[in-house]
């Protein structure tokens, strides 16, 4: 005689991403902007050293936004400038890779949507971001022309996470 096993089979009845991980367009997104973020600083401190602006220093520009003049007072800017570049470069690439999830086009078009991507954080940040923040730069440090900053936005930042998300 065959007995049956009544009680539900609890794992067919979760959720596919409440196994422990993260769903899929989470890690796509923080991978590529770890990626980029690292990609965009190559032409970034390139740039600002042949500006004769060293590599703390750019650091600490984007700390200032958070602690005003404080953050060119030592290695407490250069940290946690650093950790808010990857922020602004996870937090984008999350919010494309989800939106690529949902629609497929986004990851077809990745050679448009990337530059776009880049065009709006450029925009959110400099229109939105830093007028409400505490930035501030000594005259020993001039902010990145603003063209220079676009492009680099467009293709350093945006274009390698819309091809790293594409890719995942």
């Amino acid at each position: 005689m065959k007995t049956t096993d009544t009680t539900p089979d609890l794992q067919s009845t979760r959720p596919a991403n409440s196994q422990g991980r993260f769903p899929p367009a989470l890690t796509r997104g923080t991978n590529a902007g770890l990626a980029a973020g690292v990609i965009v600083l190559v032409p970034v401190l390139i740039l600002q050293l042949a500006r004769g602006i060293g590599v703390i220093p750019e650091m600490q520009l984007a700390a200032s936004s958070l602690i005003g003049m404080a953050a060119y007072g030592g290695t407490t800017g250069l940290i946690l400038g650093t950790a808010l570049h990857f922020f602004v470069s996870i937090v984008p690439a999350i919010a494309y890779a989800l939106v690529a999830s949902r629609l497929p086009v986004v990851n077809r078009l990745a050679w448009l949507g990337g530059p776009l991507l880049g065009i709006i954080v450029f925009l959110f940040m400099g229109f939105v971001v830093l007028p409400h923040s505490a930035f501030i730069t000594p005259r020993s440090v001039s902010p990145m022309p603003f063209l220079a900053a676009l492009l680099i936005h467009m293709f350093g930042l945006g274009l390698p996470i819309a091809l790293i998300v594409r890719r995942g």
